[in-house]
């Protein structure tokens, strides 16, 4: 099996395995994605023959084939400035298949309240973000067309470039969720062994849904994680409730 790391900025290759990282390259800190309470039910973008499931801490994804119903897209909500955005990464393991999934930002470049689509970063273009689905949105020409901004052309689609172009292109931008994309139309099955946004390392855990009062006492209330209650009281009284 092949390991890969995609993140955003300079690609290297050290015993087989492709190792794409930022400069500097520190410690991110830890978290827990719960799935699939995390993820927001908005934005999902897994089509009927795409899946994912919690392995060990992991996340396995996979398709069953390669038409348009193949595909994996999950994001988290965020509210943080692209400009401050200063680590991204998805580590993958191959089970098989040969392209990986994708990071993924959704964005409002323009601070108005609305996604503008989603920047795509793959490791075959080494730190290049493309900004897919924008058919409401109209890149500046003169943004477009200043080589220290994204540019059009090349690089996974026709308007691309680094992380740092397009928050010096669109200093107001906003991520509004951050996630990865397997297809659609590819066939293949990797577990993603973390995500990292922002500084913070995400590893993966199935949702805790308790199913009786008892499993509130001796602290049981604070293992649920869907939903969150604030004390066992409140846990209590949901069954009350229900």
């Amino acid at each position: 099996m092949r390991t890969t790391r995609i993140l955003s900025a300079a690609t290297a290759l050290v015993a087989g395995i492709l190792i794409v990282s930022t400069v500097p390259t520190h410690a991110a800190s830890a978290g827990t994605l719960n799935v699939p309470g995390d993820f927001d039910a908005s934005l999902s973008d897994t089509r009927a023959t795409g899946h994912y499931d919690v392995i060990d801490g992991g996340l396995r994804v996979w398709t069953d084939g390669a038409t348009g119903t193949d595909k994996v897209a999950e994001y988290v909500a965020t509210r943080t400035l692209l400009s401050g955005v200063t680590n991204t990464g998805l580590e993958t393991t191959t089970n098989s298949g040969s392209i990986p999934p994708g990071y993924q930002l959704v964005v409002d470049l323009d601070a108005d309240g609305d996604n503008d689509g989603v920047l795509v970063g793959e490791t075959v273009y080494s730190g290049n973000w493309w900004l897919g689905g924008h058919k409401n949105f109209v890149v500046d020409p003169a943004v477009a067309a200043n080589p220290a901004t994204p540019r059009t052309g090349g690089g996974g689609g026709p308007l691309n470039g680094t992380l740092a172009q397009w928050a010096s292109a669109y200093p107001q931008a906003t991520v509004t969720a951050f996630g990865f994309s397997l297809g659609s139309g590819v066939l293949g099955d990797y577990t993603i062994r973390s995500i990292t946004f922002n500084e913070t390392r995400y590893t993966f855990a199935e949702d805790v849904t308790l199913t009786s009062k008892n499993q509130c006492k001796d602290g049981g209330w604070a293992t649920s994680t869907k939903p969150v209650f604030k004390n066992q009281g409140d846990c209590v009284s949901s069954f009350a409730r229900g």
